[in-house]
């Protein structure tokens, strides 16, 4: 089971030595699982999340339980 997405995933672009974008990318993907704990927080108190609210309060309950 694959963790649910705060966003939608996006392509990133490589770059050359010269600091310009190549043909070549990657799928960059915003998962709850992948982001880091203090912007799951900044996410959990934002407005604008609020229908991801219960999923980002079940993964910060998790971590939170691994701690103790």
């Amino acid at each position: 089971m694959s963790s649910p997405k705060l966003k939608p995933s996006s392509k990133e672009y490589q770059r050359d030595v010269n600091g310009r974008m190549t043909q070549k990318w990657t799928w960059k993907h915003y998962t709850i699982a992948s982001t880091s704990t203090k912007e799951l927080e900044k996410y959990y108190n934002n407005s604008s999340y609020k229908r991801k609210k219960t999923v980002i309060k079940k993964e910060l309950d998790r971590r939170y339980a691994g701690n103790r």
